[in-house]
C-alpha cells in the first residue's frame, strides 16, 4: 500500500510540472464543437479519458474472472472438506479393520489354530481347509474362482555362513517372524497363509490359492521367493539376515482333480524336494521353484 501512495504522489508532481511547462492555450476541433484550453490540460484530460475507457472495457473481464476465482475457491474448499471426510472415514475403517483382525487373531489363537510366533494359521488346519475347497470346487462348477486349488510350500533358511556359526532358537524364531512378515506383504489378499514351526531348524510356510493355473502358480511362487531373497531381511532385533528360499507347489483343477486333500499336500512336498535338482534336460538347469499337477508322476 505505501508503494501505491508514493507512486501516486510522484505521478501528481509529474502532472503538475507538465502543466506548468505546457500552459500555452490551444484550440481543439471536435466533431461538432470546439474546445479551447491549455495544452497540458487537453493532453492530461485525453490521457484520463483513455484510461477510463480502458478500465470500463476491462471491468466485465475482471468481474468474470472474480466470479470464476470465487467459484473455484468454493469448489476447492468443498473438495478439501470431502477429502478430509474421506480420510477420516478411511482412518476409521482401517481402525475397525485392524480391531476386527486382531479380534479374529485372538480368537484363532485361543482356539489353538494360530502359530504364536508368526501370527499365521497353524499348518495342522491345512488339510481341513483344502478339503473344504475341494467341496466348493464340486458345488460351484461354473465359478472361475474355484476352477483350481493351488498349494505352495516355502522353505526359507538363513544363508550358510563361512566358518562355524551357531544360531539360537530365539534367532530362528525372529527369522521365522521376519519371513512371515515378508510373505504377508508379497501375497494377495485372497491368499490363505499357514505356518509349520515344528522343525527346530526353521519353519515352513504354506500358501493356498484358488483360480490359478500351473504357470500362474509358479509365477506366484517366484514372486514370493524374490521378495525373500533379493534383499537381506531385517529382524526385530535390528540384525540383518540373508536367506535362501525354495518353493514347491501343487495344483488341482477340473482337468486334474482329486478328492483327497493329502494328495495335494504330498505333491507339493514332492515338488519342494525336487527343487534344486538338475533336470534331465541339461539346457533346463535347476530351478528353485517347481509346481506340479496332482496327476503328474
Amino acid at each position: 500500500m505505501p508503494l501505491f501512495i508514493i507512486a501516486a504522489i510522484v505521478i501528481a508532481f509529474i502532472a503538475i510540472a507538465f502543466a506548468l511547462l505546457n500552459n500555452q492555450p490551444v484550440l481543439v476541433n471536435l466533431l461538432f464543437s470546439k474546445l479551447e484550453g491549455s495544452l497540458a490540460v487537453i493532453l492530461l484530460s485525453t490521457l484520463a479519458i483513455g484510461v477510463l475507457i480502458g478500465i470500463l472495457v476491462l471491468i466485465p473481464t475482471l468481474i468474470k474472472r472474480g466470479w470464476r476465482i470465487s467459484r473455484l475457491t468454493r469448489q476447492t474448499a468443498d473438495l478439501d472438506q470431502e477429502l478430509t471426510s474421506r480420510d477420516q472415514n478411511f482412518t476409521n475403517q482401517t481402525r475397525n479393520t485392524d480391531q476386527l483382525r486382531q479380534s479374529h487373531e485372538n480368537l484363532l489363537l485361543a482356539m489353538g489354530l494360530m502359530d504364536v510366533n508368526t501370527g499365521l494359521l497353524n499348518a495342522e488346519t491345512l488339510p481341513q481347509a483344502l478339503t473344504a475347497l475341494i467341496k466348493q470346487m464340486k458345488l460351484q462348477p461354473g465359478n472361475p474362482q474355484f476352477d483350481s486349488i493351488g498349494l505352495l510350500i516355502v522353505d526359507a533358511k538363513r544363508q550358510s555362513a563361512l566358518g562355524e556359526v551357531e544360531t539360537t532358537e530365539r534367532q530362528n524364531a525372529l527369522l521365522d517372524s521376519a519371513i512371515a512378515h515378508t510373505i504377508r506383504r508379497s501375497v494377495t489378499l485372497d491368499t490363505w497363509l499357514y505356518c509349520d514351526s515344528r522343525d527346530a531348524n526353521g519353519a515352513q510356510f504354506m500358501c493356498v490359492l484358488t483360480g490359478m493355473d500351473k504357470s500362474g502358480l509358479r509365477q506366484y511362487g517366484e514372486t514370493m521367493r524374490a521378495a525373500l531373497t533379493d534383499e537381506p531381511l531385517k529382524l526385530s532385533d535390528d540384525s540383518v539376515v540373508a536367506v535362501d528360499a525354495k518353493v514347491g507347489g501343487a495344483v488341482a483343477d477340473r482337468n486334474h482333480h482329486t478328492n483327497q486333500a493329502q494328495i495335494i499336500i504330498d505333491k507339493a512336498y514332492q515338488a519342494l524336494a525336487d527343487t534344486g535338482k538338475r533336470s534331465i534336460n541339461p539346457m533346463a538347469g535347476s530351478h528353485a521353484v517347481k509346481v506340479i499337477q496332482v496327476t503328474d508322476g
